[in-house]
């Protein structure tokens, strides 16, 4: 009779879990397509003309510091993450072409792009990334000229759009053309109706570190990691008069030519003991990049790099935003030349070493 009882009890309460069970589903399957919630993001992908690949996802806010690899398979990708203020990342593709995406708590973005015209690429989920995507249909057809009074009128007239701070560190923080007056006017104004914003911060200790490697300028020693883990100083007791400092990486266009010239330059001055090279690579894959210093033997090169992309230590302290770039400084560690083209490489030293 007890038994009789338990089953009795059992077969009334199915339904009732079942139901419950159905609810809690239900739910959990609302909330999904809600997509995220609180700080967490996603961030989906659809590029045709690519089936596999690999892209870097990262960002140079210091505050959200984060370098990620996507891997693309049937020309989509999807990526997950955590971020508690709207922070402007870099798409990095196989050909060194960046692309920023804001992400902020909550967002659920889509990146749609063609791989044969990635400059036609829309991003959707937030007014940041629309408003980034009409400068851009708007922009498309001007010269650099033009586009850079236009990045100008856009800061002037939306100073509180986080565009207008993207806007002012691709035209202006990374042009070096762009005089210090031009630099302080405008950052003036975007902090004005910015005070708090981490990326500006960290754009504003750019633009003062970067004093720092104009021509005139003495370098600071830093601290610099070798192939095999163990570091050395960018600075060491070294007689020659002259020392070149390159930042490259292996995913940027002509990037392993680049490498080749470098150990061609260094085999030309070796025997005339005037000229040091040190380099400094920006690669995220340490593998990739320790197979090219592996496989040229470049041994009369001093080649570090610490995987970290443009968050490097060694990046920051000298205000490096992009690449490449080339520095060549004398005994005294001071900064008497700069490109930012390989192909004036050989130019830039026959000027200064006779």
């Amino acid at each position: 009779m007890k038994s009789k009882v338990k089953g009795q009890r059992s077969k009334v309460n199915t339904p009732h879990y079942i139901f419950r069970s159905l609810i809690i589903g239900t739910i959990a399957l609302l909330f999904a397509a809600c997509g995220p919630g609180g700080d967490s993001f996603r961030l989906r992908g659809h590029i045709t003309d690519m089936q596999t690949g690999e892209l870097y996802l990262y960002n140079l806010s210091a505050s959200h510091a984060r370098i990620d690899t996507l891997t693309v398979q049937n020309g989509s990708f999807l990526y997950r993450g955590e971020v508690d203020e709207l922070t402007p990342y870099y798409l990095v593709f196989p050909n060194g072409m960046e692309q920023v995406i804001f992400i902020g708590p909550g967002d659920d973005l889509t990146y749609k792009a063609a791989a044969n015209d990635l400059r036609r690429h829309t991003i959707s989920g937030n007014d940041a990334n629309e408003a980034l995507n009409k400068f851009r249909t708007d922009t498309y057809s001007l010269s650099p000229t033009a586009l850079t009074s236009a990045a100008r009128e856009y800061i002037t007239d939306n100073p509180k759009s986080p565009v207008s701070i993207y806007l002012f560190d691709r035209y202006f923080v990374q042009e070096e053309a762009v005089s210090d007056k031009e630099l302080t006017k405008l950052l003036n104004i975007l902090k004005t109706h910015n005070p708090h914003n981490h990326y500006l911060l960290d754009l504003e200790t750019q633009i003062a570190q970067t004093q720092r490697r104009v021509i005139g300028k003495k370098l600071p020693n830093i601290t610099l990691t070798r192939p095999n883990g163990t570091h050395a100083q960018l600075w060491d007791n070294s007689s020659e008069p002259y020392t070149l400092i390159a930042f490259w990486a292996t995913w940027m266009p002509g990037g392993y030519d680049f490498l080749w010239k470098l150990g061609r330059i260094a085999d030309q001055y070796k025997d005339l003991h005037t000229l040091r090279i040190v380099t400094q690579s920006l690669d995220v894959e340490q593998r990739t990049w320790q197979e090219a210093v592996r496989r040229d033997s470049l041994r009369s090169i001093l080649h570090t790099s610490d995987g970290l992309g443009f968050e490097s230590s060694a990046v920051k302290q000298l205000g490096i935003t992009t690449i490449p770039l080339i520095l060549l400084t004398d005994h005294n560690h001071t900064v008497i030349d700069h490109t930012d083209s390989p192909a004036q490489l050989d130019q830039m030293l026959q000027k200064h070493i006779k």
